[in-house]
This record gives C-alpha cells, structure tokens and sequence, in this order.
C-alpha cells in the first residue's frame, strides 16, 4: 500500500517533464529580424549568434517591435511644405550689379547707386545683402559677397548718408534667374537694398484719424 501511495508522486513531475518537452518554441529563424534577447539581465537587441535561445518573454517583444514598425511604415508621408514667394514688402528698393567675379559694380550699378543716394538719406535703416552667382566655390562667393556688400556701405557713408546700415551676404544663394545662361548668371551678381523707418514719417499718436 506504501508503495501505492507513493507512484503518483513520481510519476507527476515524470509527466510535467514530458508536457514541456513536447511544447517547443519557435526557432530563431521564425523571429523577426531584429531579435530581443534577454542578455546581462535586461532586454536587448541583438542578431546572429549574439543572440540566446528565444523565450516566450522574447518573442513577445519582438512581436510588438514589428507591429510598431508595420503600422509606422503605413503612415502617409507629409509632403514637404511649399516655399511661398517674396511677397512686395520683401522686394527691394535697388539693385546694384556686378561685372563677374569683381566687387565694383558696373557702370549701370554705379549711376543706381548715385540714385540710391539721394533716396536712402531719408529712412532710418538700411540693408544690404551681397549676392553672387553659381560659378566657383561657395567659400569665394561668399567672400566676394561680402566684398560687394562692403562697397555698397562705404559708398553710402562716404557720401553722408548717416543712416543705420546693415550687412548681410551670401554666394551661390537665392537666384533672380536660375537658368545656366550669362545672361542670368549677370542678373544674380547684385547687391540688394532695402529701406526702412521712413524719417519724415509721423508717429502713430500725431496721424489723422
């Protein structure tokens, strides 16, 4: 009787054993790629044979790596946003032109600039913003920018124009015309001028209503 009493307690680890050998996990191979290992007693990610005897813990990990990576792969991709054009206020008020690769303008540049003159001495601010065009390096057309931009400046204090001026440049940047023809190659050597805080202006407080 003893002995009776004492098989179900041997055979029930015997048949526990047997239930688990006979549940096998899926093999590496049937992962998705990148797999999760538990490795130094956290999760990682890991592949090859880096990688231990997939666990259930594991393989449910993995499962919820590729769903985020499916449902991310379906989101719409955002068209990149339209480049508005320079709206008038943005427009400058003169252009002076430059002979290639030189940093005097041109005659036509030289006679803009006597204009110019006249006008800037009656607004507060003054930009200025050297541009060049497509041909060399951007290190050298940015300093030739530069140098343009410069001339513009010194014309214009030169000449008593006591305004508060601004410089800016910037080659191989923002073409008038983008065509590869001399022709538009001449139109994007060019300083541009724009003015701001008109003197005679009157104040909000003095203006009519």
């Amino acid at each position: 009787m003893a002995l009776l009493r004492t098989w179900p307690v041997v055979l029930l680890p015997i048949a526990l054993l047997y239930a688990c050998a006979g549940t096998l996990l899926p093999t590496r191979s049937a992962v998705a790629s990148p797999d999760i290992g538990w490795i130094d007693r956290q999760f990682r990610i890991c592949g090859g044979n880096d990688c231990p005897a997939p666990t259930r813990k594991t393989l449910a990990l993995v499962d919820v790596l590729r769903a985020r990576q499916e449902a991310h792969s379906t989101l719409p991709e955002t068209p990149p946003a339209a480049i508005s054009p320079a709206t008038e206020a943005d427009a400058p008020v003169a252009l002076i032109r430059f002979p290639f690769a030189r940093s005097r303008p041109t005659a036509e540049g030289r006679q803009r600039l006597k204009r110019l003159t006249k006008i800037a001495r009656q607004y507060q601010r003054i930009e200025l913003t050297g541009r060049t065009d497509g041909v060399g390096g951007k290190a050298p057309n940015d300093r030739l920018a530069r140098q343009r931009a410069d001339y513009v400046r010194s014309w214009l204090l030169e000449r008593g124009v006591e305004s508060e001026i601004t410089v800016r440049a910037e080659g191989r940047c923002c073409y008038l015309d983008p065509a590869l023809t001399e022709a538009a190659r001449a139109s994007n050597r060019r300083v541009e001028v724009r003015l701001g805080g008109r003197r005679d202006a009157k104040p909000n407080h003095m203006r009519a209503p």
